[in-house]
């Protein structure tokens, strides 16, 4: 029981990321995409979804940003601040959370597999993007949802 104690301990002290490795100027990223499934066969089976690809991105933290600095300008303008504690401030509010979600999933997709227009796959443009989750938009709360997922897109 002892030595199973040590080993395990032992096994321990050596398991880990090597940080030197992970930060050195030539590592690769370790970034990948996930693909959030939207529609499936009687089987249960993929049949379409959506690639995307994490919050370590240039698409995601390019969105945050742009996003934030709208809020952080639209607070700071008397005209445009909105008062949270009446129906239509709290609807407002809400509305504008649900656009950022939006913009982030849109963002976020990289591929559209298993979509297709006219037989052919569907390109990925913000378009496309946004006529699927206008028409649909509980599938922006999958995408948000895996993206809260690192090991959706993190690999060493």
């Amino acid at each position: 029981m002892e030595l199973n104690n040590i080993t395990q301990t032992t096994a321990a002290a050596t398991a880990g990321v090597d940080i030197a490795l992970l930060l050195a100027a030539d590592s690769k990223p370790v970034e990948k995409t996930f693909t959030v499934s939207v529609l499936f066969n009687d089987d249960g089976d993929h049949l379409a979804g959506f690639e995307t690809v994490g919050k370590n991105s240039t698409q995601y933290r390019d969105v945050i940003r742009a996003t934030s600095v709208t809020a952080i300008k639209r607070s700071q303008t008397k005209k445009q601040q909105i008062d949270g504690k009446t129906d239509a401030g709290a609807g407002q509010l809400f509305d504008l959370g649900e656009d950022r979600n939006l913009k982030i999933a849109i963002a976020v997709t990289v591929g559209l597999p298993g979509f297709t227009s006219g037989g052919q796959p569907l390109p990925v443009t913000e378009a496309n993007v946004r006529a699927l989750l206008t028409k649909f938009p509980a599938w922006v709360d999958k995408i948000i949802a895996a993206l809260e997922v690192d090991a959706n897109f993190l690999t060493i």
